[in-house]
């Protein structure tokens, strides 16, 4: 696997949001519209890039295209992307597109491969049809593998969303995953939680209970049961597939997110994008960044910041990298989490630890307010 040693030197990542859906699915907590302006929002996407020639010219060696639903998006609308993109992306970088199945076609796959992706991120969620229902997943589990069928054809490293807690789940709906995952094995897995917030009026959505937690618990063992590598929290490879755009993620490198309510950090700025059409096009209208939000983080949040996302990785974390990148030395917070923690060594959590990273990530939470107050 990459060191964080190899990782730190990656080129720029660039991650493109594209927020259009056919349907909302009630789950979700990604910004996205069930709107079809497809025309207007790429020539504002086209404008946005020009905005970061700067750091463009530097390189691009990952490229993600997130929703939304990238895969309702017009042929027309990702070749101007990509062509606007062209100069920049280097020679064997990683590009990424999400797909649905509802909407994934051949004709997609062979345009996909034509324009330089090499990757697919298809989202399942689950392989039990009564779950997908009542999740308002626009598919059925036979058409999903029609979909991953034709993904497999044409791409040889596609990942499969997974998520645990949804309406309808049983444990039954856990031995459909392992089944689907034991007669195709996908490249990679994403595998989450369902996360259910205060502010949602849905009484369909119930937070996880213990029979939840232990489906999970089932599930990632099953999974690890198959040669998956679970190399982050929530992602799982097999034969070194990881996802190299999302490794800069956790290791807190340079990216730049596109569209409406994209992210993004650069040095020690971070910031989103508006999440509402109108804000974004005025913005760019008036050859402003379209950030609703931007911060430059201190030495001491940057740090911060690194470790945590650090942590959520096998490798761990990098107290040196951190030092040189920040001046901020972390080891007495690494220590006492140490003499806490028996699933943590210092560097890293054990696969143990990783279960219980909520807690881990509080109390880290807590030493530090005690050491850098």
């Amino acid at each position: 696997m990459n060191k964080l040693d190899d990782i730190k030197n990656f080129k720029l990542g660039l991650y493109v949001h594209i927020p259009f859906c056919k349907k909302r699915c009630i789950y979700c907590d990604f910004v996205s519209y069930v709107e079809n302006n497809f025309d207007e929002y790429t020539e504002y996407l086209l404008k946005e890039i020009d905005l970061y020639k700067e750091y463009l010219n530097s390189g691009i060696d990952t490229l993600y295209i997130g929703g939304g639903t990238p895969s309702i998006f017009p042929i027309k609308n990702i070749s101007k992307i990509f062509e606007k993109l062209e100069p920049y992306i280097s020679n064997n970088a990683e590009i990424t597109i999400e797909v649905n199945p509802e909407s994934f076609t051949k004709e997609n796959a062979q345009f996909y491969k034509k324009i330089g992706v090499n990757r697919i991120s298809m989202g399942l969620q689950s392989a039990d049809d009564v779950v997908l229902k009542k999740s308002g997943r626009l598919y059925d589990f036979e058409t999903f593998i029609r979909k991953f069928d034709i993904a497999k054809r044409y791409f040889d490293n596609i990942n499969v969303d997974f998520i645990i807690g949804l309406p309808g789940e049983s444990w039954s709906t856990i031995g459909k995953n392992v089944q689907f995952i034991s007669d195709f094995l996908p490249d990679h897995i994403s595998v989450y939680m369902l996360e259910v917030h205060n502010d949602k009026n849905n009484s369909v959505l119930k937070k996880p209970d213990d029979q939840t937690f232990q489906r999970y618990d089932d599930f990632l063992n099953a999974i690890s049961g198959f040669g998956y590598e679970r190399y982050e929290i929530s992602n799982f490879a097999l034969n070194g597939k990881y996802c190299k755009h999302n490794l800069k993620y956790w290791a807190n490198t340079d990216y730049v997110g596109l569209g409406i309510s994209a992210g993004g950090h650069i040095g020690f700025l971070r910031y989103n994008n508006h999440e509402s059409f109108s804000d974004y096009f005025i913005s760019i209208s008036e050859g402003k960044f379209p950030r609703a939000y931007e911060s430059l983080n201190t030495p001491e949040r940057e740090a911060l910041e690194t470790t945590f996302m650090n942590l959520r990785t096998m490798l761990g974390v990098d107290k040196e990298y951190i030092k040189e990148k920040t001046n901020i030395d972390i080891s007495p917070v690494m220590d006492a989490l140490k003499n806490k923690f028996d699933f943590f060594d210092g560097k890293k959590l054990s696969e143990k630890g990783m279960d219980f990273s909520n807690l881990f990530f509080v109390t880290l939470l807590s030493f530090w307010e005690e050491y850098f107050r």
